[in-house]
């Protein structure tokens, strides 16, 4: 899964710290951690300043009291794409306040533990491929709009992190679940976040009927009809699959079995 894939990515990390012992301190304590690449180590502002614009880190772990620019003032100026999770390592308190208007991801007192940091750096872990996933999802996302503007003969959905182009006389049937649809394709299926209300416009102009207030129907796939009780009828299509036509959409079947595809919903 995506998710697992970006859990399990190298974290990109950046010391910031004047204290040559406690950097040592904390390279000891991020090579017990899984998938961790130290990517700078920094003893001062501007070092820093370059480290962030050349390795764009994941992770910053910066004890504010290193010497030059106010370190505060340097994460306000950052532009987004620059500013990495800022886990504050330091032993003075009375810099919590202004590591929580920074937006400081975590906020740790030296000395610490390996406990207290192993999961400072799990929650950021989580956190980093959270953001990545949501970005690629809203990339996916984008691109899928792009494309629906095409008009080209195709259905487009997204399936276990890939995007799937589906052609209209692929698809057998779709059925309606709550704020989806479930769209059937041989023995695939495929979801889609689109109230069937919307899917049917989409795939009227395409000998696509709706016979049910939950499904629609593609009229070529259609082997039989038969009625069935209080006047209602059964569609049986090429696979096999039998499905209810409700009394209020017979309309599409009575203008199926004239041998037409326009159809009105009987009120």
């Amino acid at each position: 899964m995506l998710a697992a894939a970006l859990n399990d990515r190298v974290l990109r990390v950046v010391i910031a710290d004047d204290d040559s012992l406690c950097r040592q301190k904390t390279k000891s304590f991020l090579a017990k951690e899984h998938d961790v690449n130290i990517v700078a180590e920094c003893a001062e502002v501007q070092e820093l300043i370059d480290a962030l614009r050349e390795h764009r880190p994941d992770v910053l772990l910066l004890d504010p009291q290193i010497p030059g620019k106010n370190p505060f003032d340097l994460l306000a100026s950052l532009a987004p794409e620059l500013l990495p999770l800022v886990i504050f390592t330091t032993s003075q308190d009375q810099y919590a306040l202004k590591a929580f208007e920074s937006k400081a991801f975590d906020y740790i007192m030296k000395p610490f533990n390996q406990e207290r940091f192993h999961g400072a750096i799990e929650r950021a872990r989580a956190d980093v491929a959270r953001f990545e996933e949501d970005f690629l999802t809203l990339r996916q996302l984008n691109l899928i709009r792009q494309v629906r503007s095409i008009p080209e003969g195709r259905l487009v959905v997204k399936s276990e992190g890939r995007i799937v182009f589906l052609e209209f006389d692929e698809v057998d049937w779709i059925e309606a679940a709550a704020n989806y649809v479930i769209i059937h394709v041989g023995t695939q299926v495929y979801r889609l976040r689109e109230p069937i209300g919307e899917i049917e416009r989409t795939v009227a102009s395409h000998n696509f009927s709706r016979i049910h207030r939950s499904i629609i129907v593609s009229l070529g796939k259609i082997k039989e009809v038969y009625p069935c009780n209080s006047g209602e009828y059964m569609v049986r299509l090429r696979n096999g699959k039998e499905l209810a036509c409700s009394r209020s959409y017979n309309a599409a079947i009575r203008a199926l079995l004239r041998g037409g595809t326009e159809w009105q919903k009987e009120q």
